[in-house]
């Protein structure tokens, strides 16, 4: 399985599980992605025990554990966005799983990602650019895609939409960045 920030999906998936949460390791990422870029937009961290479910009854052994990986995601993630590189990628299973997996994993990124950019109602899609408001409202039919397709061009379908999903992810947070930063440098931000 894919390694991402010094940990493999699987044991992502794991720390998550044995946690006791009900999200897996791909939404559990999206979660985090879309509440940088929240923050990016409001200014206000969004409360991601909240949005984890992390008020969950969970053992502290197992909890030390999950904030560790939850962390090694966070400070991946705003390094990787914030990168002009291009290295931010979705924590997805490898492309060697089942095809039915991966795109439920997708689904499941995309729904985690709408749930921590649209936190707390403090973000309407219609603030964001035209461009940006349409790779939101594509991001929702992902989102609630059912896995029932199974044909010779699913493959490279599914692998479209994850480098749409990944390069919209890039485009989101580099303009709320921009936004930001023209705030910042007007003298905006309050």
């Amino acid at each position: 399985m894919q390694s991402a920030y010094g940990i493999r999906y699987d044991e992502i998936e794991e720390a998550i599980s044995s946690a006791g949460l009900e999200l897996g390791a791909a939404e559990v990422h999206g979660v985090i992605c879309g509440a940088i870029c929240n923050q990016m937009k409001t200014g206000t961290a969004p409360d991601l025990k909240r949005l984890i479910a992390l008020d969950a009854d969970v053992q502290p052994g197992l909890l030390e554990q999950l904030q560790r990986v939850l962390e090694l995601l966070l400070r991946g993630a705003v390094e990787d966005l914030s990168k002009d590189s291009g290295d931010f990628n979705l924590l997805l299973p490898d492309d060697d799983s089942d095809l039915p997996l991966r795109l439920r994993a997708l689904a499941d990124w995309c729904r985690g990602f709408l749930l921590g950019l649209l936190d707390g109602d403090r973000i309407a899609v219609d603030e964001f650019s035209a461009d940006v408001a349409e790779i939101v409202r594509d991001m929702l039919s992902v989102a609630e895609v059912e896995v029932s397709r199974d044909g010779d061009d699913s493959e490279w379908d599914l692998t479209e939409v994850e480098e749409y999903v990944r390069v919209g992810v890039q485009l989101i947070f580099e303009e709320l960045y921009a936004n930001l930063h023209g705030d910042v440098e007007s003298g905006e931000l309050h």
